[in-house]
């Protein structure tokens, strides 16, 4: 089985992504705003799948009125260095107001398994996003394991998301976690952005 890659081709993110890997930092204002936007359409392509809506009908007077909420059974979690990634989550709970993040450094199971413990929620039926802006290293590697084998979570509920993915990381991932599913706007070739 191979590595599910889904190539957000959206025009919006491409444009983004684009200016991002061309940008050199110059006016960093723009540039943080444009990870900002990037990172969130990119979540929100991610997450659309996975959300569920309840429909509510409330009967009035003399009309029913319709709605449509978040089912507060379906849990989610995103894992993410938040000290790297703050500009592309820092409106994901205006998608999901009931989505937990946690604060991760996952260089090393030690600090894994702190992280998830200080947080004290159950991963059983969670839907987990690995969030990140740029993957490079087998660090990610690290984190998976955990939730796989520490943890028992079954990588159809396990996501990366990423802006920029490394080829040779993708690899490393695919021959390790094949069912593993992982969306980004570009593939990163030799180290380049």
């Amino acid at each position: 089985m191979s590595l599910n890659i889904y190539h957000i081709s959206h025009p919006i993110i491409q444009i983004l992504s684009t200016y991002i890997s061309n940008q050199r930092n110059n006016d960093k204002f723009s540039y943080e705003y444009y990870y900002r936007y990037t990172g969130f359409l990119l979540i929100y392509e991610t997450l659309r799948k996975y959300i569920k809506l309840e429909a509510i009908y409330i009967k009035q007077l003399y009309s029913v009125k319709n709605l449509n909420v978040l089912n507060p059974k379906n849990k989610y979690l995103i894992c993410t260095n938040i000290s790297q990634t703050y500009h592309i989550i820092t409106d994901i709970k205006s998608i999901v107001p009931n989505i937990k993040i946690l604060n991760i450094n996952y260089k090393d199971n030690k600090n894994i398994k702190n992280s998830i413990d200080e947080m004290k929620i159950s991963l059983k039926d969670t839907k987990i996003f690995i969030v990140e802006k740029k993957t490079n290293d087998e660090n990610i590697l690290n984190l998976i394991q955990y939730l796989k084998d520490e943890k028992h979570i079954s990588l159809s509920n396990i996501n990366l998301t990423s802006i920029f993915i490394n080829h040779q990381t993708l690899n490393k991932l695919g021959s390790k976690y094949p069912e593993l599913k992982v969306y980004t706007t570009k593939i990163i070739y030799n180290n380049k952005k």
